[in-house]
């Protein structure tokens, strides 16, 4: 995968990939271009997200990125596309940092990654639910008494594109945000299309 930037041009990056996956290989390459797109989330990168969803369905094999800024640019969403693939079960070779899932290193480093990112998400869970509990007891209601449904929006759609990329079903996350105790917008419980409406929402609002 090549990203545009100030230093090394697509083309150059390119070639470095290209050498790379061959080596490794891969006899079908194909190259994914983002010009002119930010790094700093999944969201805004859709080239990038439909990679990840055509590795998740068996359509690739394998990611090759020459530096890690060109896969993600926080550290959430790097962890998130790490467990991915380790869910998954492709391959992920960032080749500044000479890291490669096939490899035992490269699982090893994979693995605590993942349980790292399980810890965190657990974690962030835990909070959330004690928050929500918090404001049930005192009778308050997002986008009425404790803040803007706009943010609230944000929050959730953020959280729903980290799980479907992850390879969660839409059924899987309406079950999660139920179990959390965490209300939609209107504050209702969740169902398979409520988070459907969520992602189609993102994907016309990142066109």
């Amino acid at each position: 995968m090549a990203q545009a930037n100030e230093g090394i041009s697509l083309d150059a990056q390119e070639r470095t990939l290209r050498q790379a996956a061959e080596l490794a290989g891969y006899t079908s390459v194909e190259l994914v271009r983002e010009e002119g797109r930010s790094g700093k989330s999944i969201k805004g990168r859709p080239a990038l997200r439909d990679a990840l969803r055509r590795l998740a369905t068996g359509e690739a094999d394998a990611l090759f990125v020459t530096r890690i800024d060109r896969l993600a640019r926080s550290t959430q969403d790097f962890l998130t596309i790490v467990d991915h693939a380790n869910q998954n079960s492709w391959r992920l070779v960032l080749l500044d940092l000479n890291l490669d899932t096939s490899s035992y290193q490269g699982k090893f480093v994979i693995t605590v990654m993942s349980a790292l990112a399980e810890m965190e998400r657990a974690i962030i869970a835990e909070r959330q639910k004690d928050v929500h509990k918090e404001r049930r007891e005192r009778g308050l209601v997002w986008g009425k008494d404790i803040g803007p449904r706009k943010r609230v929006a944000n929050d959730i759609e953020n959280r729903v594109l980290s799980e479907k990329a992850k390879g969660a079903s839409l059924r899987q996350i309406a079950s999660m945000f139920n179990k959390e105790g965490v209300p939609t917008v209107l504050g209702k419980t969740w169902t398979a299309s409520t988070v459907k409406h969520v992602i189609n929402h993102a994907q016309i609002g990142s066109e």
